[in-house]
């Protein structure tokens, strides 16, 4: 019996970084729908109910605590574990994504295995 391959909705502004997340994401087996802006990733997210949601938080046109509030508003998508992969390492910013509903805040610095057993625990 084959299994279905978790989706992961990666939400970022910065096309390298989706690219490269995604290419790992894959070889690992995960299978990856990119958004490059929140509102975007708010559509995708509604259509296609992911196993997890990567966000960063430096986002045009919403922010990403932004986004996350109306993922974990919807009743429809506040189910979907969220875990914030950004540049900020701020502990302010990172409790107050906690609070609105993250499952974990990882910045973009950390070693691609941490990454990956996050995804793996939560997807």
């Amino acid at each position: 019996m084959k299994m279905r391959k978790k989706t992961i909705l990666l939400i970022d502004d910065e096309p390298e970084i989706l690219k490269a997340l995604k290419t790992r994401l894959e070889a690992n087996h995960f299978r990856c729908v990119t958004a490059d802006d929140p509102v975007t990733g708010l559509a995708k997210a509604a259509r296609m109910n992911p196993d997890l949601i990567l966000l960063d938080l430096m986002l045009p046109r919403m922010s990403g605590l932004g986004c996350l509030r109306n993922l974990k508003r919807d009743s429809h998508m506040k189910e979907i574990p969220v875990v914030v992969l950004t540049a900020l390492g701020d502990a302010e910013i990172a409790a107050e994504a906690m609070d609105l509903g993250a499952v974990s805040y990882l910045t973009k610095s950390c070693e691609s295995q941490e990454l990956l057993d996050v995804v793996k625990k939560y997807a």
